[in-house]
């Protein structure tokens, strides 16, 4: 673990092996995390944020953040190899996760100082104004489905305003943010960021932890009300970006071509393991078999395997607990009533990993689970509508509200479908779920609380408003000499 600016053991003197899901060969292992640990990292982030960090400006921030930055443009090719060994994924899909992560510390590092309050005039001589200060130490809690990238997004924007932080990786996949501690060792004051691996313990305290002032947590949704429920009890602030069931409408008059590439791109993307992939695919009735005859074609054309060869489009899944989630809802969807209407095979020269193909349920209805539960992999669901209102309730009837795309020539439709989709992301005849840096990233209902990725909103999550008033000369009429007289 990385606590201080040293990496140390654990507590426990217990550690815990990551696999590569691709052949379920041993990666590496690291410490196994206890309260204790989690304790003591926040002690050393709370002291370097009263000691140090709060003290350095704005402007000083910003230039630690770009060396990191260019510390990972460096060490590129390593980053990119390890999190596919740790995490499954494509090689090009990881060489687009690690240059999003040093994009995310260049992006706040540009911004750390131009996080301004507001200046408001009042009455009886008085005068107002307001500024952004760091809640001190930040809790981020981050998944196994972009190792890097989520890394950097949980660190560089709290960082930028001030805040110190302890970084809880995923026990599936930690390896990349260690990598990132040697970086971060390397420039950073000892103890602005630590990094306490393990599994549920060390991040239920963290949670709970009465020296953290805000955390950001991104996992899923019944883990982030765990989360939530924890924060109340000593009223810390939260930033929960949670699951997405996420509708993706082709209307009768979209271009089929565009909307098959997007939708495969939409749901195959880090194999299907993205909050705001495509799960649910809305076909009008007048294109339902021209879509799919296509969709289907293109997705039976992918290659199968693992992430390190450069031929591979679907890689395994990234856990054992993944693979067997995912081909439970293969089966809830069978055993539901809905329709195979495609299920791939994997190659018989793959070696023993966590391969699951792909799988197009159709004739699925809005009772089945299929339909309503976030599966996260390569699995999708098809239903039929005749009207756009009818697409717009069944794209609405859920408890989540992500992302949601609309495919039309006609774009007076589809943005004003897009003002009454109950989501916090559309996509317009695309379904590029990639990169957001700059624009900010967050869902209603249960897909979560509050935006990160973003300039100003996501600046105002890691800072607190403090309101300053003070006197000032008043109004009245004379000559300014008579005060020296």
């Amino acid at each position: 673990m990385f606590i201080d600016g040293k990496f140390v053991e654990s507590t426990s003197g217990e550690r815990f092996e990551v696999e590569n899901p691709a052949n379920r060969e041993i990666v590496g292992s690291v410490p196994d995390g206890t309260v204790a640990d989690i304790d003591r990292a926040v002690k050393v982030a709370r002291e370097t944020y009263e000691n140090v960090w709060r003290h350095v400006s704005a402007r000083e921030r910003g230039e630690y953040l770009f060396k990191v930055a260019d510390a990972i443009e460096k060490r590129y090719t390593e980053f990119v190899e390890l999190e596919t060994r740790e995490n499954g994924k494509p090689l090009e899909q990881s060489r687009s996760d690690v240059h999003e992560a040093k994009e995310g510390f260049q992006y706040y590092g540009g911004a750390a100082d131009k996080n301004h309050g507001d200046t408001i005039p009042e009455k009886n001589e008085l005068f107002d104004y307001t500024v952004r200060e760091p809640y001190g130490v930040v809790a981020s809690i981050i998944p196994w489905n972009w190792p890097p990238m989520h890394t950097s997004d949980f660190t560089a924007a709290p960082l930028a305003t001030g805040n110190t932080v302890v970084l809880k990786p995923a026990p599936e996949a930690p390896l990349s943010s260690l990598k990132m501690a040697e970086i971060w060792q390397d420039i950073f004051p000892d103890g602005v960021v630590n990094v306490v691996t393990g599994s549920t313990e060390p991040g239920v305290r963290l949670t709970n932890h009465p020296e953290v002032g805000k955390i950001g947590f991104t996992g899923h949704t019944d883990t982030g009300t765990k989360v939530m429920e924890a924060a109340a009890e000593s009223i810390t602030d939260v930033m929960l970006e949670l699951g997405g069931k996420n509708p993706n409408i082709v209307l009768p008059d979209a271009d089929i071509e565009t909307a098959v590439e997007g939708t495969t791109d939409g749901l195959f993307t880090n194999t299907g393991q993205a909050c705001a992939g495509c799960e649910r695919l809305l076909l009008h009735e007048d294109i339902r078999n021209e879509f799919l005859e296509k969709f289907i074609a293109v997705t039976d054309d992918m290659t199968i395997g693992p992430g390190l060869d450069p031929a591979t489009d679907l890689a395994p899944l990234a856990n054992e607990k993944q693979y067997e989630k995912i081909k439970e809802y293969v089966e809830i969807g069978k055993e539901e009533g809905a329709t195979v209407l495609y299920e791939g095979t994997v190659p018989n020269d793959v070696e023993d990993g966590y391969y699951v193909p792909p799988v197009v349920f159709g004739e699925v209805t809005p009772g089945m689970r299929i339909w309503n539960e976030e599966v996260f992999g390569p699995v999708m669901s098809v239903a039929t509508f005749n009207s756009i209102e009818e697409a717009l309730h069944l794209a609405n009837d859920s408890q989540y509200g992500l992302s949601a795309a609309v495919w039309s020539t006609n774009m007076e439709v589809a943005n004003r479908m897009a003002r009454r989709l109950e989501v916090g992301i559309v996509y317009i005849n695309n379904y590029n779920n990639g990169t957001f840096l700059g624009t900010p990233f967050g869902g209603f209902g249960k897909s979560g609380t509050g935006r990160k990725l973003g300039f100003e909103e996501t600046l105002h999550e890691f800072t607190q408003n403090k309101t300053i008033r003070t006197s000032i000369a008043g109004n009245e009429d004379g000559n300014l000499d008579s005060y020296y007289e």
